[in-house]
């Protein structure tokens, strides 16, 4: 798919992964619609790029979702890819003593509930334009073998993985598309703090796009690529691997 010339949809814009596609997306496109949660933050991209336009939204808020995505159609009628990229992790096990059992609502409706709403509430919209569109929703190869921590946020990316299969399969031969990029540990604020070898935000949106240039449903990145081999050829130490994050 094309990444040019359009009106793109970016959660999470303001850091990490999402700052680096806004920075690579912008001077390519009509407008890019950066969704996040910080004033400054929104209010620094829209000095750095003139064609952004800035929603906060508190995604772990649905009726924010819902309301924020209804004023966004309205104003952009042309929107036509949108990246499901925000993403929150609680890094305690849940056996801690001082694990708040208050944070899995929050990780479920930021990662799983409000870019599963999104989608939904975007797909009439995508389905009645006569161009390409598309869902790029940001899962994680934890996904697929988790790691001993943050089980929450590690279903949470399971459960993104089923939904685009599944939403993919619904939007065969439509002009609706569904990608899903499964990430390694990439250098955000997120991670910030980990000794594991990780690879750079502007290192994996490279990889990202180019797999949408593609048209690589499933876009491997970096050493997730490994994941689905070792799975078949050695799941015991992929999973021994992977257990400790």
């Amino acid at each position: 798919m094309n990444l040019t010339d359009k009106t793109i949809l970016i959660t999470g814009a303001t850091s990490g992964i999402g700052e680096k596609l806004v920075e690579k997306l912008a001077p390519l496109n009509r407008t890019i619609i950066a969704i996040g949660r910080n004033d400054e933050k929104l209010s620094a991209l829209r000095e750095r790029h003139k064609n952004i336009t800035t929603y906060r939204i508190r995604l772990e808020n649905h009726e924010e979702v819902i309301y924020g995505m209804y004023a966004i159609w309205e104003a952009n009628p042309d929107l036509s890819v949108i990246f499901n990229n925000a993403a929150i992790q609680h890094t305690p096990f849940i056996s801690s003593p001082d694990f708040n059992p208050d944070s899995i609502q929050t990780e479920l409706e930021v990662n799983l509930h409000a870019p599963i709403s999104i989608c939904a509430l975007s797909l009439p919209h995508f389905l009645s334009m006569n161009k390409p569109t598309a869902f790029i929703n940001l899962s994680s190869g934890l996904a697929l073998s988790p790691k001993a921590a943050s089980s929450v946020y590690c279903a949470t990316k399971a459960a993104i993985h089923s939904f685009s299969q599944s939403f993919r399969y619904q939007l065969e031969n439509t002009n609706v598309s569904v990608f899903e990029v499964l990430l390694p540990l990439v250098d955000t604020p997120m991670t910030h703090g980990r000794r594991n070898k990780k690879i750079s935000a502007e290192k994996a949106v490279s990889a990202i796009l180019r797999g949408i240039k593609r048209d690589q449903y499933e876009i491997y990145v970096g050493i997730a690529k490994l994941l689905p081999i070792m799975s078949r050829l050695a799941p015991t130490l992929m999973k021994q691997i992977m257990k400790k994050g």
